[in-house]
């Protein structure tokens, strides 16, 4: 699959900017006096970090954390499928699913939300050209159908062929815990993509920075910037000890739990890119750009490795299901790793060898996991 980088001028675009010029670190005027980056630590806020002359802040991160929000939902009402004591597993209603993936129907109950404009769908492989971004995001309808048709057999037992449920966790036909494959997709085709693909690219880091965008205080290329870090977090510092409260989210909730040595790296070089670009200093910025970037892919392929493993070891069909569902969405979700390499064919090679069975859960072998396994961590340069 070939990618197509969103160009400067139509992420401007997108979030309803006026200025599209490229910023020339060589004659654009500084719009900020110079900060000095050593003062920022672990226990900076980087929503109070950033200031104007007038001590107001630059930093704006709602529309990326509107959409965390709406994956919030959506993963709560896909997850009514458990059984949770005290609570009995659900149904699910299509229209609903696919009204919070495009945000038809009013069902987000999030402040705003409805209202605001923006969806996920939309949100979705936003890096890919226009015709491989709508495979991705028909992929996801598919999925979201699947869910609500095996939601319809939630109280009975999963045989080899017919869905319901293995232990507390829902399966199709195949075994597939669908809704864990939707959610851990969306992590790699929604966050990572965005983040990695769209906002912190060597082409979005022009963006300008010597003048704010009308009316706001903040510039363009300071807004990529921080909306790069919506997606991760809506907390002023991220956590980065996955036994910390408030636990994070997604993508950022996984950096903690499979790639935690990288965890506090990643915010401090949301930190120090930042920084530096009050300065305008762009090497800064792309130095800290490609540790975010490379980090959070390398998160996606340790995740997808973890389950994968975690399926082997599983003694039991439940618990197997369970780590196969999440181990297939973040295969899927290695196609948004281009710091990598990693693209669809690799992403869809990988997932034809662990659904060849006719029954995934019941007739997946080990060795069809260690060909998926060795292949990641050949890719990822991962021990």
């Amino acid at each position: 699959m070939t990618f197509k980088y969103v160009p400067v001028a139509l992420l401007a675009l997108a979030f309803g900017f006026t200025s599209c010029d490229k910023n020339d670190t060589e004659s654009a005027p500084a719009l900020r006096a110079k900060m000095d980056a050593s003062t920022l630590t672990a226990s900076s806020k980087y929503t109070e970090s950033f200031k104007d002359a007038s001590g107001q802040s630059t930093v704006e991160l709602t529309s990326s954390n509107q959409r965390l929000d709406m994956f919030s939902e959506l993963n709560s009402y896909m997850a009514l499928v458990a059984v949770a004591a005290p609570a009995t597993p659900s149904t699910l209603d299509v229209a609903k699913l696919r009204g919070y993936y495009a945000n038809t129907g009013g069902y987000f109950t999030g402040t705003g939300l409805n209202a605001s404009g923006l969806t996920l769908r939309t949100s979705t492989a936003a890096s890919f050209p226009a015709t491989n971004a709508e495979t991705v995001r028909t992929y996801v309808d598919a999925k979201l159908t699947q869910l609500a048709t095996a939601s319809q057999s939630v109280n009975n037992v999963a045989t080899p062929g017919s869905a319901g449920r293995l232990g507390r966790y829902l399966v199709d036909g195949n075994g597939i815990e669908v809704n864990q494959v939707i959610q851990k997709a969306l992590i790699g085709a929604l966050l990572l993509d965005q983040v990695d693909n769209v906002l912190l690219t060597d082409n979005a880091l022009k963006a300008n920075n010597s003048k704010v965008v009308d009316g706001k205080a903040y510039s363009e290329l300071e807004h990529n910037w921080d909306l790069a870090y919506g997606y991760l977090t809506s907390n002023a510092i991220m956590t980065t000890d996955i036994n910390l409260t408030p636990r994070e989210r997604f993508l950022a909730s996984y950096l903690n739990e499979k790639n935690p040595t990288a965890s506090p790296g990643v915010y401090m070089a949301f930190l120090k890119g930042r920084a530096a670009i009050v300065n305008n200093d762009a090497a800064g910025v792309k130095a800290q750009a490609d540790i975010i970037r490379t980090e959070l892919e390398k998160t996606i392929a340790l995740a997808a490795v973890s389950y994968l493993t975690n399926w082997k070891a599983a003694s039991t069909l439940d618990v197997k299901a369970h780590a196969l569902g999440e181990g297939l969405g973040f295969v899927y979700s290695l196609r948004f790793c281009t710091k990598y390499g990693a693209d669809a064919a690799f992403s869809d090679n990988l997932l034809s060898g662990l659904t060849a069975g006719t029954n995934g859960t019941w007739s997946l072998t080990n060795a069809q996991a260690d060909v998926a396994i060795n292949a990641i961590k050949a890719k990822f340069n991962i021990q």
